[in-house]
Order: C-alpha cells, then sequence, then structure tokens
C-alpha cells in the first residue's frame, strides 16, 4: 500500500479536468466502428507490480488484437500522481488506478457508471461514489487490524490461537496477560506512525453505520458527537489498552520512530502484535518465517458487536474509467476489466503474479502471504467492515488529525481536546 503522501497540485488537476474534457469530441468516430484498433492509455498505481502489470497488458492485446493497450505506472517513492503527470502531458487516460480517497473529490466528473458491469455481480467490493453508483472497479483489496505472530500466541494459549476468540476488549486484555505469562515482556510493539494513527486506526469509527457515507455526512454537516459517541470512545479506550505501560514495549515513550523496531520485535517474536495492514508482511517475513494472522480491533465488550467480530477489508486501489474518452474506448477499458475476473490469465495475473487479495468469488486462485490468507479467511465467512481510510481524507488525517491523536497517545491531550480537533478539522472544510 502507498503510505506516503501524494502531492496533488491545483495546477496539474485543472489541466486533468480540460485534458479529458478534449477528448470528448471525438467520441462519435471511434464509437462507429467497434473493429477498428483502438488504444487505451491505462495506468497502474502500484509501482511495485510494474513488470507484472506490463506483462499482463501484453497478453491481454494478444487474445484482444484490436486493442493496445499502453500502460504507465507510477515509480516507487514517487509521491506525483501518474495520472496528473500524464494529463500535463497531452494523454488521455481512459483507465485510470486510483486511490479510493479520491473517487468522490478529485476524480467526481472523471468516472463513467460501472453499475450494469457483468464483474458487479462477483464481488461485493466495487466501490461506489456518494450518489450510490459504482464507478470504481476493486484492483487491490487490503486490509488493517492487529497483526498477531501466531507461534508466540499459540504457545501463550496453550493450543492453536482461534483470533474469533477476542471479540471483546476485556478478552483482548485475557490475552494479553497471557502472553505476558508465556514469558514476554510487552505482548505489544505499538508503532505511532502519522498515517498509521490517523488514517488506519482513527478512521475505523466511521464504519459504525452500515454504508460509511452516512457517518461521513454526520462528520462533515457537523452533527456528529464525537464525546458521547460510544464507538469513538471505544476505539481510545482500546487504544489506551494497546499502547499502556503494562503491555507497550514503548509504553514509557510512546512516540517515536518505532516502524522497523516493531516489526522486528513481531517478527522474530519477541513481541506478540502490532497494529498494521497486511502490507506489512515483507517487514515481517524477512525477519522469520513465521505464520502471522489478524485480529479485529475490539471496540468494546459486546461480543455481538459486528465491530469486535469483522476485519476492516476493501479496496485501496480501484480502476476508473473515464467517462470522457471516446465510447470505442471506454468499452475497449470494460473488456479489459473482464478480462481481469473473468480470464484465467487475467485471475492469474491478480493472485499468483502480484500476490494481490481478488475482490471476486470466482477467482479460483489464493494468495500464500499469510496476512492475505488471514483476509480471504475473513472474507470468506462474510466477517468484514469496509475500509474505512477510503472515506476520509488521508493526506488531511495525516497532518492535521495525525498530530492530535499522537499527543493524546503522549497524554498531552485530553479526550475531549481530541474530539475539539475533529471538530474543528471537520468545520474547517465547510
Amino acid at each position: 500500500m502507498n503510505k506516503k503522501l501524494k502531492v496533488l497540485t491545483s495546477a496539474l488537476t485543472v489541466l486533468l479536468v480540460s485534458v479529458t474534457l478534449a477528448g470528448c469530441g471525438n467520441s462519435s468516430a471511434q464509437a462507429s466502428n467497434p473493429s477498428e484498433k483502438v488504444t487505451i492509455i491505462v495506468t497502474n498505481g502500484k509501482g511495485e507490480i510494474a513488470s507484472q502489470f506490463d506483462a499482463a497488458a501484453k497478453e491481454f492485446t494478444k487474445e484482444n488484437p484490436n486493442i493496445n493497450v499502453e500502460t504507465h505506472s507510477v515509480a516507487v517513492g514517487d509521491t506525483v500522481n501518474i495520472n496528473d503527470k500524464l494529463a500535463a502531458s497531452g494523454k488521455v487516460v481512459t483507465l485510470a488506478m486510483v486511490e479510493p480517497s479520491d473517487v468522490n473529490s478529485k476524480y467526481k466528473n472523471f468516472a463513467a457508471d460501472l453499475s450494469g458491469e457483468k464483474w458487479t455481480s462477483e464481488t461485493s467490493y466495487a466501490f461506489k461514489n456518494d450518489a450510490g453508483k459504482v464507478v470504481g472497479f476493486p484492483f487491490a483489496i487490503e486490509g488493517f487490524g492487529l497483526i498477531y505472530n501466531q507461534k508466540v500466541v499459540d504457545k501463550a494459549v496453550g493450543g492453536t490461537f482461534d483470533p474469533s476468540t477476542i471479540n471483546t476488549r476485556d478478552k483482548l486484555k485475557a490475552l494479553l496477560d497471557k502472553i505476558k505469562a508465556s514469558g514476554v515482556q510487552y505482548p505489544v510493539a505499538f508503532e505511532t506512525e502519522d498515517w498509521s494513527m490517523a488514517n488506519h486506526y482513527s478512521s475505523q469509527f466511521i464504519d459504525q453505520t452500515k454504508d460509511p457515507n452516512t457517518t461521513v455526512a454526520k462528520l462533515k454537516n457537523g452533527t456528529f458527537d464525537y464525546i458521547n459517541n460510544p464507538t469513538w470512545n471505544g476505539y481510545y479506550d482500546t487504544l489506551d489498552l494497546l499502547t499502556s505501560k503494562e503491555y507497550n514495549k514503548y509504553g514509557d515513550r510512546p512516540l517515536g520512530k518505532y516502524y522497523d523496531d516493531a516489526h522486528l520485535s513481531v517478527g522474530s517474536g519477541q513481541s506478540a502484535m502490532l497494529f498494521n495492514g497486511d502490507w506489512a508482511y515483507d517487514s515481517l517475513k524477512a525477519v522469520a518465517g513465521d505464520n502471522f494472522g489478524f485480529i479485529p480491533v475490539p471496540v468494546d465488550n459486546n461480543p455481538n458487536n459486528p465491530m469486535n467480530n469483522d476485519l476492516v477489508v476493501g479496496p485501496t486501489q480501484v480502476f476508473l474509467v473515464n467517462k470522457n474518452a471516446t465510447q470505442a474506448q471506454q468499452d475497449a477499458a470494460k473488456k479489459f476489466l473482464n478480462w481481469l475476473v473473468f480470464n484465467k490469465t487475467g485471475q492469474d495475473f491478480i493472485v499468483n503474479k502480484c500476490q494481490i487479495v481478488s475482490a471476486f468469488k470466482n477467482n479460483p486462485y489464493k494468495v500464500t502471504n499469510p496476512l492475505g490468507v488471514s483476509i480471504e479467511n475473513y472474507m470468506s465467512k462474510d466477517k468484514t467492515m469496509p475500509f474505512s481510510t477510503n472515506y476520509v481524507s488521508a493526506n488531511d488525517y495525516q497532518t492535521i488529525i495525525a498530530p492530535d491523536v499522537q499527543k493524546y497517545i503522549a497524554k498531552q491531550e485530553s479526550r475531549a481536546d481530541l474530539a475539539k480537533a475533529f471538530q474543528n478539522y471537520y468545520a474547517s472544510k465547510k
């Protein structure tokens, strides 16, 4: 997952809109002859799979010789949006891979309605805009929660640990006590990076309504009562437990650059768990071949609360079809998306070549990454809730909300201060 900020300038955004609109005038010419050769520009927002992406595009063109796929991948670590770069050079992107949090803002006037596409019947993770229409093809499914080292926790419970047994805050505390009793001084290695604490941890409360947009609407219109909301408070009650001196390796000094050390600690079994997402596996596996899994972050002591049993899972990258491209280009882009879902080569590309969890029920392949396996297990049991970070401005949460969350962890701010910070942020966006 891309954790670094996307540098989005207003000038490039305006240029993107103007260039895409310019493509509108040519639609009738190419749409009149569906057998005519057509070129589509497809962007890839995951630079780490650039070579696999190029290979997949070539395979698709072999099978569909009338469609030429021109691929452009973001360079790993590049903070400039690949779609903006192409727009600035005068190119019209037909199929854009973007972060879902940008769909209802930056790309609101870009995305075509995909509600009637065949692939929508194979997934429950199609991304809808704020008007309720499917516009995003879910390409990369990821999840986050409490990552645990299976070997360490198995030893603590005296058998094979079942994460579904931890569905209340008190049960989580009891597990931490068992881990301590097994000889692990600090069961938790809690990293407090800004993106982790704000974008991910502090967006979970949005999932208290089935459609996160319902909660977000209250945040935006100023009617959400943070300090009296049990779910908002519950996540910070659990955060107090996880960052406490009793259980957290960094409890005496909870704020710091602990990312690498936390992964080293959990990967090697010195600690048992940390809060992160499946993208953390590369750091964990470099240390040891131990197995890992996810526990949803418990928000209260009601074992029947779905939020205590469901993992935060959803698309972190979605494909949008440019509604301003020619009709022939839009049709070709839609054909490419269906190829990813229904063609064996396309299915293999997503799961086996890229080790990406597929959003589609008909895909027969399974990832081997144990954190991906854990996510698939939650998906198969229908125990997931939306990827809450998709419904906030990740940039704003990281730069504006995160400092207050970190001050709260360091006991430099009260819960009321933190609530006020949220209120002020959303008030400033009106």
